[in-house]
């Protein structure tokens, strides 16, 4: 999952609001309230410990129990989060004073009808396209680590562009500190030819 700053917006709105529950956005809500310090990595691993009241053969929760916050968690479609904390005197939808609340929010978001969290079997095995396994789970890949190889071949050809001038006036032009502008009958990279070489390498990119 990637971090989401809109998303971030959202969930800090959200929990400055001090409000128990999900407010009808497109996305999903987890939310964590404790009256102690607040500690991300436990509400994480509470969120996350919903797993042994969940069946993935039934995707049904145990009676009385709640595994929303797991599901979306696990959630193999979500791709995007974004979290925000807040300190509440007072929470609407809870019973709880003088506490912090941890809201994160998910997109797309997990618990759609007739779908499961994920597909069991061995990892990174149906990771899509343009995505790539990185500690066991399918992620998205930056479009310059995407285009990089194409880049790489495009650009490593040995073919330089020089003017006519000497060995011995290159090599004193090495010593020099600055970089004087081009003469005339200079070559120079045609902007036409970047505008041309930039799409293409990018098709070539995601080709690959």
């Amino acid at each position: 999952q990637t971090w989401d700053t809109d998303l971030e917006v959202a969930a800090q709105k959200h929990a400055k609001n001090c409000t128990w529950g999900q407010n009808g956005e497109r996305s999903r809500t987890n939310l964590f309230a404790t009256a102690s310090t607040l500690d991300v990595k436990l509400a994480i691993e509470e969120w996350n410990g919903e797993w042994k009241f969940y069946n993935l053969t039934t995707s049904m929760c145990d009676p009385g129990q709640t595994c929303d916050n797991y599901t979306q968690v696990v959630w193999a479609d979500t791709s995007r989060v974004g979290c925000g904390k807040s300190s509440c005197k007072k929470m609407d939808g809870i019973e709880i004073e003088n506490a912090q609340l941890l809201v994160c929010k998910y997109f797309p978001p997990a618990n759609m009808k007739g779908k499961k969290p994920y597909k069991e079997g061995p990892s990174c095995k149906s990771c899509p396209m343009v995505t790539v396994c990185e500690n066991n789970l399918c992620g998205e890949q930056a479009l310059e680590s995407l285009l990089a190889p194409s880049l790489k071949r495009i650009f490593s050809s040995k073919v330089m562009f020089s003017s006519s001038t000497s060995v011995s006036a290159r090599n004193a032009n090495l010593n020099q500190t600055s970089v004087d502008p081009p003469k005339d009958g200079a070559p120079r990279i045609c902007l036409g030819l970047l505008l041309f070489l930039l799409p293409s390498a990018i098709l070539m990119g995601l080709l690959l």
